[in-house]
């Protein structure tokens, strides 16, 4: 799945697919949070920004140093309270509705040469990927904005057993330690 994600990310030309892009791999929210972030909850100098999830619930996630840079240039840019501003006349709302982005993403992968990626794919990814590299559950779940950690350790018990496989590898009393065994129990 790592190279198909770079495959999409190299293959991105246009900016506003970019920050879309990078905002749903790096924090791993929900396609419809990324298109209703209004400018005013995006604070650069804690590199977060402020997301209205399921039930009006509020929760921060954070950007990393690439993606902060490049959604600061990006933001200058913008003319609307909304990062994704809609530019359909007829719009109802004021910000892109969601197939269009779905549609977007379609477009990018079959240039990208990949299988066909849903937004939601991505939201996958990004938890997939923190926690098989040692991020711990309970803040990936706050950062997924889960109502409870025992939903992401439901999603994601695969990655955790990995986890728990690869720690007790590498932290197990009897693994790591040079203990001469009794003749009985070598054989």
């Amino acid at each position: 799945k790592d190279d198909e994600i770079a495959r999409l990310l190299y293959s991105l030309n246009d900016a506003e697919d970019a920050i879309a892009f990078l905002l749903l791999v790096d924090c791993g929210i929900r396609v419809h949070e990324l298109l209703t972030i209004k400018l005013d909850a995006i604070d650069f100098s804690d590199a977060s920004i402020t997301i209205k999830g399921k039930s009006d619930k509020t929760r921060t996630v954070y950007l990393s140093e690439t993606t902060l840079k490049y959604l600061r240039t990006y933001v200058q840019s913008i003319k609307s309270e909304y990062l994704f501003q809609s530019t359909r006349a007829d719009a109802s709302i004021a910000h892109r509705c969601n197939r269009y982005f779905q549609r977007r993403l379609s477009e990018l992968c079959q240039r990208a040469g990949v299988e066909h990626v849903i937004p939601h794919q991505l939201r996958h990814y990004f938890a997939t990927h923190t926690l098989s590299h040692g991020a711990d559950v309970k803040a990936v779940s706050e950062m997924l904005g889960h109502a409870d950690v025992t939903i992401t350790l439901k999603i994601y018990h695969h990655v955790n057993a990995k986890a728990i496989r690869q720690m007790h590898r590498e932290f197990s009393p009897i693994a790591n330690t040079r203990l001469s065994l009794p003749e009985a129990i070598r054989s």
